[in-house]
């Protein structure tokens, strides 16, 4: 490969000053510093031996033809399923990318596909009976989201589109059942949830000015039954002035981020930036207020997600919390209890109910406040070893709860908010551990922890109820007066209205694993009665969670299936999507799917055996005669998002700087690292397994065709898209080379200069692509990854330029040659 590499660089080097003198400097001093002059060296007879290997390797996948490019219903099905069915795994970058490479520059395809997939993917879920919240979140993608990401493509496109050509098109392969005419509706017997989407989704494109009102009609096929409200859409910059103006405003357009009226985009756009905003002025009072507004309604938070990354949104609060000032004598204690408590609280929800890391928090550092507190929060420490002033502390507490009339000012006052919620679980370690020793009666001590349910100490309930939970499950005593504790916390007699819905959000949060704990030491204390009625008061919290956790039937019927559980019933699903994807024009109802099921086996088997089984599938259907539509399904559920890996995926897409905060790292593989280890091992298994081998070849290099991040999209101009969808991420033309034009043929025509030039160099030196992509192959086992980093499998795309991304001339080339 260096031999190859060395020739194809000499032949190119003379043509490179064409395109940038830059460039030819650059790429000058690496052919001298790694010696890449195309000579070959001498070599022991081990070396020459490997050498063999590599280019029976090499030629072998460059005997390897790719079929057709197919771009199955299935494939974006899944994808956008994937994108919803958990926490929301949203990036317009990413799902920008992906689309862009998956139909090039058919962006009428694109829009057509893209609206179909999203229609389908809720029918499905109303056929599958998913949850009302589940529901909502696909219904809020397709009419919130889809038309903003619609309109900032048009807003940026070198060439008009025919939207309404675009979505007659896709509504005319809906499902008429899941999708009925007001007129069928009444006639229908069956479920007419979904009725008026339809018409929800047109007003929104006539909102967002991608079609006119008057085309509504006519798309419908009958009178719509509303109109445009007579202000227009929302407007980001108006609405931050109005709640800046008018704090109370933000109350308002929080509860309206639910609705489906196409203004989600400007809404979210307009919470967060005045998160910041009162974040850097450190106005706590009206970000106390807005943080309540957002934590008792956790549905708004899903539809956040569709704008904007979990990081985005916290890492100003977690700064804030971490950096918080204290001063003893700053005035009264409790306002500031209260106002730190609702930031935490909302951290907290958004951590719990998506199970983010802390990358996703934004926390940056080993030391922050709010990672100690997520790490320890929950864990008691002893007496010895506290230092004085949390023995103090410890002791002003107890005093205040069990032994005074209640909290006082000097109590709060001595003990800073981060100091108090670090002593949560020790103070109720000690408090009950002395009502187990008979020196606290219970109703004193239930009479104690009453004061935390007052709102301003609610949300230290998080650590407290979860240390408790803890302490029941681990302890092999008699569980009596913890449970009467939990219970009396669980459900209080008496609470205040204010205090009720910040009760519901710690519930919320603690409830999942309470119920778990509680279960089992009910299985170990099988007649005791007091455990019930704790149960019941948290059934109602334990759908709080969106983690894409399947439930426990869905996971007996996936085990259970016959032949293979859990990874037959995956091949199963896999044989069905392709099958659906035959006839992608029919309207017709769409194929039980949820991404649950191929999740579920990614957590519990690992990525390796899910993908060996997605393997043997695709090897079965290549055989049969469908391998080309099985490979798009293929390659899509390999490159679906997943929440473990999303955030690495997210920083290939907007680095980090890697001086100022950690690289985000995945915990686990993901099916394409396996997919990766499956093509390290091709040049032994071309000798074996051949077809297997071809089979693999043609997913690696489809998946990497689709995850590769475009340097240049054809008729959009890529360097203002993403500051349209509002995300603030600047994206500069690589190399220098300007991607947009009035015309847009300034950037066609450097292009195909450069193709042209990369096609002599590769002539030059007897190289096709092919050839190309098998020294991808070499260059990935000489440690370079070439998934991630926009390396295309051709050598021309090695050496271009205009394709090139910019990282790869400061790449740290020590390793590739030795």
């Amino acid at each position: 490969l260096k031999i190859q590499l060395g020739q194809a660089l000499s032949a190119y080097l003379p043509l490179c000053v064409e395109v940038s003198l830059p460039l030819r400097n650059r790429l000058d001093s690496l052919q001298k510093e790694f010696s890449l002059y195309g000579q070959p060296q001498s070599k022991s007879l081990e070396v020459s031996m490997m050498d063999n290997v590599h280019v029976n390797a090499l030629q072998f996948e460059a005997s390897v033809i790719d079929g057709p490019v197919i771009s199955s219903r299935a494939g974006l099905y899944v994808y956008i399923n994937s994108m919803l069915f958990g926490r929301p795994l949203v990036d317009d970058s990413i799902l920008l990318s992906y689309l862009t490479n998956r139909y090039g520059g058919h962006y009428e395809v694109l829009i057509e596909e893209v609206i179909t997939a999203s229609f389908d993917v809720l029918s499905n879920a109303m056929y599958r009976n998913e949850s009302g919240r589940t529901m909502f979140l696909f219904r809020s993608f397709l009419v919130n989201k889809l038309p903003t990401f619609f309109a900032a493509m048009l807003t940026v496109s070198m060439v008009s589109l025919p939207m309404e050509v675009c979505i007659s098109h896709a509504l005319s392969r809906l499902d008429p059942n899941a999708f009925p005419s007001f007129s069928q509706m009444f006639s229908m017997q069956g479920n007419t949830v979904l009725s008026d989407v339809r018409q929800e989704f047109l007003f929104s494109c006539a909102s967002h000015k991608l079609i006119p009102e008057s085309s509504i009609e006519r798309l419908l096929g009958e009178n719509p039954m509303q109109t445009l409200p007579v202000g227009g859409p929302y407007i980001k910059d108006d609405l931050v002035s109005q709640i800046t103006s008018n704090p109370e405003r933000a109350e308002q357009l929080i509860s309206d981020i639910e609705s489906t009226e196409g203004n989600a985009s400007a809404i979210v756009g307009a919470i967060t930036e005045v998160m910041h905003n009162l974040c850097n002025q450190r106005e706590t009072m009206t970000l106390k207020n807005i943080c309540n507004s957002l934590s008792r309604r956790p549905q708004s938070l899903d539809v956040i997600l569709l704008f904007r990354s979990p990081k985005q949104v916290l890492q100003p609060l977690c700064a804030l919390l971490d950096s918080w000032h204290w001063d003893e004598d700053q005035g009264e204690s409790q306002p500031v209890y209260d106002e730190f408590g609702s930031i935490l609280l909302l951290v907290l929800t958004f951590k719990y109910r998506y199970d983010l890391r802390p990358f996703d928090l934004g926390i940056t550092s080993e030391n922050s406040f709010v990672l100690r507190l997520i790490e320890r929060g929950s864990c008691c420490q002893k007496l010895d070893e506290l230092n004085e002033k949390q023995n103090k502390n410890l002791g002003e507490w107890i005093a205040a709860l069990f032994i005074a009339e209640g909290i006082s000012e000097e109590t709060m006052s001595a003990c800073s908010p981060q100091e108090f919620y670090m002593l949560v679980s020790t103070l109720f370690n000690q408090s009950l551990g002395a009502c187990e020793a008979g020196k606290l009666e219970f109703d004193t001590l239930k009479g104690g922890f009453e004061y935390l349910l007052e709102p301003f100490l609610l949300p230290s309930l998080v650590f407290a109820l979860t240390w408790l939970g803890n302490h029941i499950w681990e302890s092999e005593q008699d569980p009596t007066i913890p449970l009467k504790t939990l219970q009396s916390l669980v459900n209080p007699s008496s609470i205040s209205g204010e205090a009720r819905e910040i009760h519901l959000t710690v519930l919320n949060i603690t409830a999942r694993s309470l119920e778990e704990q509680l279960k089992d030491v009910r299985a170990r204390h099988p007649s005791r009665m007091d455990i019930k009625p704790i149960l019941d008061a948290l059934e109602p919290c334990l759908s709080f969670q969106r983690t894409g956790s399947c439930r426990r039937s869905e996971l007996e019927s996936w085990t259970t299936h016959s032949p293979g559980g859990l990874l037959g019933s995956i091949r199963s699903t896999f044989q069905s999507l392709v099958l659906w994807s035959t006839s992608p024009d029919v309207s017709m109802a769409p194929l039980s799917y949820t991404h649950r099921q191929v999740v579920a086996g990614i957590r519990m088997l690992g990525a390796p055996r899910v993908f060996n089984s997605l393997l043997e599938e695709l090897k079965l259907q290549s055989e049969a005669g469908s391998g080309d539509l099985a490979l798009d399904v293929a390659a899509t559920i390999v490159c679906a998002p997943l929440a473990e890996s999303f955030a690495v995926e997210q920083n290939n897409h907007h680095p980090v700087d890697p001086t100022k905060e950690p690289v985000p790292r995945t915990p686990i593989l993901t099916l394409r690292d396996a997919l990766n280890l499956q093509h390290e091992n091709v040049p032994k298994m071309s000798e074996k397994d051949p077809l297997r081998a071809e089979v693999i070849v043609r997913l690696y290099r489809r998946v990497n065709s689709l995850m590769t991040p475009p340097a240049q999209v054809t008729n959009l101009d890529m360097s203002n898209i993403i500051q349209n969808m509002q995300l603030g991420v600047d994206t500069p033309a690589p190399m220098g080379l300007h991607t947009s034009g009035a015309d847009g043929t300034g950037a066609q025509h450097a292009t195909a200069n450069i193709n042209q030039i990369m096609d002599n160099a590769a002539a030059a030196v007897g190289m096709d692509s092919g050839q190309g992509m098998a020294g991808m192959a070499g260059m990935e086992g000489m440690g370079l990854d070439t998934s991630d980093e926009g390396l295309d499998p051709s050598i021309d795309d090695v050496l271009n330029a205009a394709d090139m991304n910019p990282e790869f001339l400061d790449l740290d080339m020590e390793g590739m040659f030795q």
